[in-house]
């Protein structure tokens, strides 16, 4: 029997202050998973179907949980990894809509980031999956997804894809790293991007865009999708003396 394979998206969005944010995993457009969180209150995972518009630009999440849009905020940027084997775009995005957490309706207007990974991805063959995302206004983002195969001992081996974002573009990233220290429970705390840019046609010099960032909690984890544990955790992170929201999503083999 083959694999089972499938696109990959993933969706990140939040505000600077923690008071709302979220992180969607959506292999399956019609049982995809999202964290929902805000404050200092315990985060949930939800069940969400997807949906969307007929130019493909809108996404449509409905669940018991929430109602929420996802429309673009800049223009896609191609992404591919070193080995040509995964491929997509990044964006950003504006989240809206509402949603219900400890018994109470929230509304929510804020930035984020979204993935989609068109091409077909045996989920399977992966131990790891690392997205992290982070945002910075007026409308500029960093973005990374990180693949690390079964049986791969170090990072060495990942299959890494990333982008800049903003709102018209960016020269694509050539060679994107990432950097993340665990805590005791096998938590991301602290991380860092590392976004080597494309040289312009009239220079050979190659310029890198960094951020490194901070867990702040709450956390969101305790479903599996695709034969992965799925965490995910708001980050607050740094880059050229600016503070910016952003999502650490860890899918692990259980």
């Amino acid at each position: 029997m083959s694999a089972a394979r499938s696109a990959l998206r993933t969706l990140a969005f939040g505000d600077l202050d923690g008071t709302a944010w979220g992180a969607g995993w959506f292999s399956d457009p019609a049982a995809g998973l999202t964290a929902l969180g805000a404050g200092t209150e315990d985060a949930v995972m939800s069940s969400l179907r997807l949906s969307t518009g007929a130019d493909g630009d809108g996404w449509r999440l409905d669940g018991d949980l929430a109602e929420l849009i996802v429309s673009p905020a800049g223009e896609e940027v191609t992404v591919r990894s070193d080995d040509g084997q995964i491929e997509g775009s990044d964006q950003l995005c504006r989240v809206t809509g509402r949603f219900k957490l400890g018994g109470a309706e929230r509304l929510l207007d804020c930035i984020g980031v979204r993935t989609w990974l068109t091409t077909d991805i045996d989920l399977g063959r992966f131990e790891s999956i690392r997205a992290v995302a982070t945002w910075f206004e007026p409308g500029e983002a960093l973005a990374l997804t990180a693949f690390r195969a079964r049986k791969a001992k170090a990072h060495d081996g990942d299959a890494l894809t990333g982008a800049v974002l903003g709102p018209d573009g960016s020269p694509p990233v050539e060679e994107p790293r990432l950097s993340t220290t665990y805590g005791a429970e096998g938590w991301p705390i602290r991380a860092g991007l590392e976004l080597w840019l494309a040289a312009a046609e009239d220079s050979e010099q190659q310029f890198p865009r960094r951020a490194s960032g901070e867990a702040t909690g709450p956390r969101a984890q305790g479903a599996t999708a695709d034969g992965l544990e799925l965490r995910a955790e708001p980050f607050r992170w740094h880059s050229r003396g600016r503070d910016g929201a952003g999502i650490y999503i860890l899918a692990r083999r259980r």
